[in-house]
């Protein structure tokens, strides 16, 4: 094997190893983000959205990733869009009489 093929199995190596990072890390903030948003017209929704769409993005450009990690990997981004799909479109807002003090 030449240096060169070495030097790009390496290379590539640690690119998978940044993009799993880049992709864990996106998820996590995609549930910290959905977990705070009221509705899917909210600015953290939007930005939890596109967390996901990053992640779900990135994750097949992993070539390195065994499936066990894999798969593990794509659980929690199906339990993420779960959670999103639980975020309701318009937030239930109920009128409260006001009292007034005499």
């Amino acid at each position: 094997m030449s240096t060169n093929t070495q030097k790009l199995r390496v290379l590539r190596s640690r690119t998978d190893h940044d993009l799993l990072i880049l992709v864990q890390r996106e998820l996590d903030r995609g549930f910290a983000l959905v977990d705070v948003a009221t509705t899917r017209n909210s600015a953290l929704f939007a930005q939890a959205e596109k967390a996901y769409q990053t992640a779900n993005l990135l994750l097949p450009r992993i070539s390195g990733l065994i499936e066990e990690d894999r798969q593990g990997i794509e659980a929690k981004v199906k339990q993420l869009r779960s959670r999103m799909d639980r975020v309701p479109v318009y937030a239930n807002v109920r009128p409260c009489p006001a009292s007034v003090a005499s």
